[in-house]
């Protein structure tokens, strides 16, 4: 497992944040990036909330006989609401909120969990397989058949999210998926600053149980 965070050239501090829990003999894995809400107050706190609250409910819960959902769902919840929490008492920081998907492996079993527009993607060879929708108004139109995938990628409107960490408006619920992987597949998870710049996930993802 190996992970990085840049800036970029657009801005001139990092609002991503993420964690990387190896296997330590419980039987799991865990990666998650958290991307602080472009426009919004604090950022990268929220992006720093949300993969510490997410990594530290997975590995004081975890189960290998449990509900992987239900832990994953549970971990964004409290994430969501430490962000938010922190807002309230930090008033400089009214509104933060992140974006946020993490993967919990058990063996060759995927457990996938987003909320906004950061994704997940399958990489075997020259193959590379969404993982997640985007939780955007813009996805919700290509869902209903009014736009086309290439259309949504130079929407004005892409970037409005319709699910987040914090930002006082939801609990946090991310859509969990679940994917049994091949011995060569590898997986990327990432915010827009790199899913933006590539012509990669604009196909439906396809949920393998």
């Amino acid at each position: 497992m190996a992970g990085a965070c840049d800036p970029g050239i657009a801005r001139d501090h990092n609002e991503d944040a993420i964690a990387l829990q190896e296997d330590d003999g419980r039987g799991y894995y865990l990666a998650i990036v958290c991307d602080g809400m472009g426009g919004h107050n604090a950022g990268e706190v929220a992006s720093a909330i949300g993969v510490t609250e997410i990594s530290t409910h997975v590995r004081e819960n975890f189960d290998p006989g449990g509900d992987i959902a239900a832990l994953l769902e549970g971990a964004f919840r409290r994430a969501s609401t430490a962000i938010d929490e922190s807002a309230v008492l930090n008033p400089e920081a009214k509104g933060m909120g992140c974006t946020a998907v993490a993967v919990l492996g058990i063996h060759d079993q995927l457990f996938v969990a987003h909320a906004g527009d950061s994704r997940s993607y399958r990489v075997n060879g020259e193959t590379i397989e969404p993982l997640t929708l985007d939780h955007t108004m813009v996805q919700e139109m290509v869902n209903n058949g009014l736009i086309t995938p290439e259309q949504a990628a130079v929407h004005p409107y892409r970037g409005r999210i319709s699910r987040c960490l914090g930002h006082g408006k939801n609990k946090g619920d991310p859509t969990v998926t679940h994917y049994s992987l091949e011995l060569q597949d590898n997986v990327l998870l990432c915010s827009d600053g790199l899913s933006d710049v590539l012509e990669i996930g604009r196909a439906s993802c396809r949920e393998r149980v």
